[in-house]
């Protein structure tokens, strides 16, 4: 029933219907407390006149009456009864006086439009006292239109008061939806919503919501340069194999020839296909992290096992110093980050000997010669670039940008050291809660 009503008009209902249920609570405590003042206020007043009474009784010749001194003020009626109800004695209001005999009910009671007090004399007879309840009825009903037209009065500003508090308190709600509608439509991430003042829970809505924006821009963004940088990047290895190609299919050639080209055609497919699978790779960074407890000794030992024949190639040595050691991070990345940073090592560095160190929470890969320019470093950590003069050296320019890329999801730092004559990276975790 209400699935087409706006939040403010729910929180309204929600506001008034509370305060209906107090204030008729409220109401009717009120009305009752007042009742029940006016009747013991009645009753006692009836107690003192039956006493007053009871003290003014004489006998005269006989009989018993009441002194000419007892005069009850107001509309009360005192009268002496006899067991079956029949009158002797009356003074007061007698027009408002029962006049027939009625049978008698000792203690307070309710007779008609009146309050009846009957109390036992020793001679069995009664005394009772009687007050009519118009003026108690007439106020009760009073004060029940009073408390009815006010609940009303301020039942509706209720309803006022509790929608225009849910307008303003939604305001940046409404101004979070009409940004990321602007952004859905425009698609212009750089919009923001204006923060709400105070510290409150919306003030950290607006807050959290422009936090988010400013890290989606941010992604946004990398994702597009990486987009550009990559369709550049494989641009030119498809350009000159699809030129491989042509020459080959230009004219006819002998079985060696047709080899040796495509052999040379596999070598840069090979190199694609490497390419593709470290754009994979940096792209699978932005993924949901899945962090687990990874023993870097055993992954750093398989990573050398795998790159022997690349050491060879280069004519170095992996030499191995590993202590166990325990982390959260990912094995599949760790294993790839140790292998980007193994495989620069041994392409890059000077001399015939590479070493890998694991420690406590910390990796290392170092190398003898210069490293990169300390002025290039930061720049290195991008994708797809490269250091001076390195264009003969095989690499697609990602080993060290993925590397980056897997430090940050682990909140690992990625740090490089430059000593006289060695040069090292090393990738160090944060330390491990007990």
């Amino acid at each position: 029933m209400t699935a087409g009503l706006s939040l403010r008009v729910k929180l309204t209902l929600g506001y008034v219907l509370v305060f209906t249920v107090i204030l008729l609570l409220g109401g009717l405590g009120v009305y009752f407390a007042a009742e029940r003042t006016l009747m013991n206020s009645l009753d006692d007043s009836l107690r003192s006149n039956i006493s007053l009474a009871q003290g003014s009784l004489e006998m005269d010749n006989g009989q018993v009456r009441f002194t000419p001194e007892l005069k009850p003020a107001g509309e009360i009626s005192i009268e002496l009864l006899k067991a079956d109800g029949t009158v002797i004695a009356q003074v007061g209001d007698r027009e408002k006086a029962p006049t027939t005999p009625q049978a008698v009910k000792v203690g307070l009671s309710s007779v008609g439009t009146e309050r009846v007090l009957t109390q036992a004399l020793p001679n069995h007879q009664f005394l009772r006292v009687a007050k009519p309840t118009e003026s108690t009825s007439e106020f009760l009903e009073t004060l029940a239109r009073i408390l009815l037209l006010g609940s009303t009065a301020m039942i509706a500003l209720a309803c006022a008061a509790g929608y225009w508090l849910a307008h303003r308190a939604l305001k940046p709600v409404d101004a979070v939806a009409r940004t990321a509608k602007s952004i859905a439509q425009q698609g212009d991430y750089a919009q923001r919503v204006p923060h709400a003042p105070g510290q409150d829970e919306m003030a950290r809505l607006t807050g959290t919501v422009n936090e988010m924006l400013d890290q989606l821009a941010g992604t946004i963004e990398r994702e597009k340069q990486f987009a550009r940088i990559a369709a550049h990047e494989l641009r030119t290895p498809l350009a000159t194999l699809q030129g491989r190609l042509e020459v080959t299919l230009d004219r006819p050639r002998s079985a060696p020839e047709y080899k040796k080209a495509l052999t040379g055609m596999q070598g840069m497919v090979g190199d694609l296909t490497q390419l593709s699978e470290s754009l994979l790779a940096l792209a699978r960074t932005d993924a949901p992290v899945q962090l687990e407890r990874v023993e870097m000794a055993a992954v750093a030992f398989k990573v050398s096992e795998t790159l022997e024949d690349t050491a060879a190639r280069y004519h170095k040595q992996i030499h191995l110093d590993l202590e166990e050691s325990w982390v959260q991070a990912e094995r599949d990345g760790l294993e790839r980050a140790i292998t980007n940073l193994l495989e620069n090592a041994l392409k890059y560095g000077e001399n015939g000997q590479v070493t890998l160190r694991v420690k406590a929470g910390e990796v290392m890969v170092e190398n003898a010669g210069s490293g990169p320019a300390q002025d290039r470093w930061e720049q290195l950590l991008k994708p797809f670039e490269r250091g001076p003069g390195m264009q003969g050296v095989s690499g697609s320019g990602l080993g060290l940008a993925l590397v980056a890329s897997l430090a940050r999801r682990w909140q690992a730092q990625l740090l490089p050291q430059w000593r006289p004559g060695l040069f090292s990276i090393r990738l160090i975790f944060p330390q491990e809660r007990p």
